[in-house]
C-alpha cells in the first residue's frame, strides 16, 4: 500500500494541457460509463454528451473517450460468472492505459455493494477496496504525463426496486471513496445531489442505469468538476498557526446568530459594546463557512458573528493567553442530520446491523427532508419548502449538507475542541401541542453527532443541554446527558443553572452560557 501511495502523491500537480493536440480524456468506468440500455449510446452516453459540452465552451481542444464496461467493478478477485470482475482485469483498462490519457473520470463502485458489505461482517479483509481502487489509480498515475484524477465520491442513486435501494453499503462505501479522494489528490464528484429531485424519472427504467436525460446530467456535473475552480483547502491563518487553539463551533440558530441580533435596547447595547471592546485586548480568528473566509474578529466587524462563538473564543483566549481560531459552522433551524455524513449515519457494528437504525432510515431515504418520511421533526418538514431557494437558509436544509460544505472540509484541521449547541430542531414533532420524540432517536442523534465531530480524536467535546423554555424538552436533555456521559464528552446542564427564556427559544444574554463552558473546560 506504501508504494502504491507513493506512486500516486504526484498526481496533485497542476493539469498543463498538451501542447501538441488535444487534451484526452478516457472515463472509465462500469455500464453506466458505457451507456447500458440507451438507444444510442454513441450519442446518449454520459461520455458523448460530455464531449458534446467541452466542445461549446472549448471547440477543439478536449478528446473524451468511453471506456466503461458493463458490470466491472473495483475488487480484484471479485467473479462475475466464471471471469473476474474487476475493471482492471479489463481490456477497456488497458486500452485506456495505452492511450496516455491526461484526465482519468473513474465512476466504479456500484457493482462492489454485494461484496463491500463483507468489509464490515468478517467475509472481506476491512480496506480491501481502498487497496483494490489505488491499484486501479496507480496504473494511471505510471504513465507519462501524469493524468489528473476525478472520481465519484457519491455514486449515483439506486432507486426503488433496485437490490440495494435503501441499504447502507452505497453509503458506507461513501467513507472510503473520499478517503481514496483524499489519498490520490483526486478530485471527488457528487452524483447523488444532482438527481435528489429526479431520481425517479431519469432511473425509471431498470432502476440503476439513467436514461438519456439522466446521462446529460451526468455529464454536466462531471463539465462542471472540470471546468469550475475548486475550492481551495482550509488552513490556519500563518502567522498564529503553530501557537493557536483551534475550536469548531457549531449548531443551528442559537450558535449562529450574532450580538447584532441582540443589540435593540440600552441594557442590550451597553452589554454588547462592553463584550465585544474585550476584542482589543485578545486575538480571535474567524472562519465562516459562509463565505470560506478568516477574520480576525474586532468589535466593529464582529456584529454578526456568533454571539456564541465570539463570547466563548474571548473567554477562552483569557483563560489560556493563547490565539483562539473559530471554525463557524452553523444555520438556524438546521437539524442534526444536515451536520452528519451519510457514512456515520449509516454506519454498522460488528454484527453487520445499524447502529443507528433511525439515522440510516433517513439516510438510505435519499430524498430531502421535505420529501423524506423518514424524517421525525414535521417543522423541519414544513420549513424545507417554504425556504427553498432563499440561500441564507435553504442552502442547509438536505441532510449531509452542513457536513458536505463544512464539516468535512475542516476534517484535517488540528481541532483542540468542539462546541456543540443545538437540539431545538431534534427534540419535538415542534406541532401544537409539542410532543417529544422517540427516545432511542434523540439519542441516536446525539451519539452520532460525538462520533461524526471528533472522529479518532481525543479532544473535549462540549455539548450545551437546551436551556429553560416552555417545550416539552426534559428527554431530550436526559438524551444529550446520557450521550456524553457514554462518550466522555462535556455535558453543560444549562437548565439548571437557570438559563433560558420560558417565552423565546433564543435567549437574549449568550455570556453565561459561554461562561459555563469556559468553567466546564477548567475541570
Amino acid at each position: 500500500m506504501k508504494r502504491i501511495i507513493a506512486a500516486i502523491a504526484i498526481v496533485g500537480l497542476a493539469f498543463a494541457g498538451n501542447a501538441y493536440g488535444k487534451t484526452r480524456v478516457a472515463c472509465i468506468g462500469d455500464s453506466i460509463t458505457y451507456g447500458f440500455g440507451l438507444s444510442d449510446r454513441e450519442r446518449e452516453s454520459y461520455p458523448a454528451q460530455l464531449q458534446k459540452l467541452l466542445d461549446e465552451r472549448f471547440p477543439g481542444k478536449y478528446e473524451v473517450r468511453n471506456f466503461g464496461n458493463s458490470g466491472r467493478g473495483i475488487y480484484l478477485d471479485s467473479m462475475r460468472g466464471s471471469e473476474k470482475r474487476g475493471f482492471r482485469h479489463m481490456p477497456e483498462h488497458k486500452a485506456a492505459l495505452e492511450w496516455k490519457p491526461e484526465i482519468v473520470i473513474c465512476n466504479l463502485g456500484i457493482n462492489d455493494n454485494g461484496e463491500y458489505i463483507k468489509e464490515y461482517s468478517g467475509g472481506r479483509q476491512r480496506g480491501q477496496f481502498v487497496h483494490d481502487y489505488m491499484t486501479l489509480l496507480a496504473d494511471y498515475v505510471k504513465q507519462s504525463p501524469r493524468p489528473k484524477l476525478y472520481i465519484w465520491t457519491k455514486l449515483a442513486p439506486l432507486t426503488e426496486g433496485q437490490k440495494f435501494h435503501r441499504s447502507p453499503e452505497p453509503f458506507l462505501m461513501q467513507a472510503d471513496l473520499e478517503e481514496i479522494a483524499h489519498r490520490t489528490h483526486a478530485t471527488g464528484i457528487d452524483m447523488q445531489e444532482p438527481f435528489r429531485n429526479c431520481m425517479d424519472e431519469v432511473f425509471a427504467r431498470d432502476k440503476i442505469h439513467p436514461n438519456a436525460e439522466g446521462a446529460k446530467i451526468i455529464a454536466e456535473t462531471t463539465f462542471k468538476a472540470l471546468t469550475e475552480p475548486l475550492e481551495p483547502p482550509v488552513v490556519l491563518p500563518q502567522d498564529i498557526a503553530d501557537k493557536c487553539e483551534v475550536w469548531l463551533c457549531a449548531g443551528q440558530s442559537n450558535m449562529q446568530q450574532g450580538w447584532g441580533s441582540y443589540n435593540r435596547t440600552p441594557e442590550e447595547k451597553e452589554r454588547v459594546a462592553k463584550e465585544l471592546a474585550q476584542l482589543n485586548s485578545v486575538d480571535v480568528r474567524f472562519w465562516d463557512v459562509n463565505d470560506g473566509s478568516w477574520k480576525k474578529l474586532t468589535p466593529q466587524n464582529s456584529l454578526e458573528k456568533s454571539a456564541n462563538g465570539v463570547s466563548f473564543a474571548i473567554r477562552r483566549a483569557q483563560q489560556v493567553k493563547k490565539p483562539i481560531c473559530i471554525l463557524y459552522v452553523a444555520s438556524g433551524g438546521a437539524p442534526t442530520e444536515t451536520f452528519l455524513s451519510e457514512q456515520v449515519m449509516c454506519a454498522v457494528g460488528p454484527d453487520g446491523k445499524p447502529k443507528y437504525p433511525n439515522l440510516c432510515k433517513i439516510a438510505t431515504n435519499r430524498h430531502q427532508i421535505d420529501r423524506n418520511d423518514d424524517f421525525p421533526c414535521a417543522w423541519c418538514k414544513r420549513e424545507f419548502p417554504r425556504r427553498k431557494g432563499k440561500a441564507a437558509e435553504a442552502a442547509w436544509w438536505p441532510v449531509s449538507l452542513m457536513y458536505d460544505r463544512g464539516i468535512k472540509r475542516l476534517r484535517n484541521l488540528p481541532l483542540t475542541g468542539i462546541y456543540w449547541y443545538q437540539g431545538e430542531s431534534n427534540a419535538t414533532t415542534n406541532v401544537a401541542p409539542d410532543v417529544p420524540l422517540a427516545d432511542d432517536y434523540m439519542l441516536e442523534t446525539n451519539l452520532a453527532i460525538i462520533e461524526q465531530l471528533r472522529g479518532n480524536r481525543n479532544i473535549p467535546f462540549v455539548m450545551m443541554g437546551l436551556p429553560k423554555m416552555n417545550r416539552p424538552w426534559d428527554p431530550y436533555r436526559a438524551a444529550q446527558k446520557k450521550a456524553c456521559e457514554q462518550t466522555g464528552a462535556i455535558y453543560i446542564d444549562s437548565l439548571a443553572a437557570g438559563l433560558g427564556d420560558p417565552h423565546d427559544v433564543h435567549p437574549r444574554n449568550k455570556i453565561p452560557f459561554a461562561e459555563l463552558v469556559i468553567k466546564a473546560l477548567s475541570k
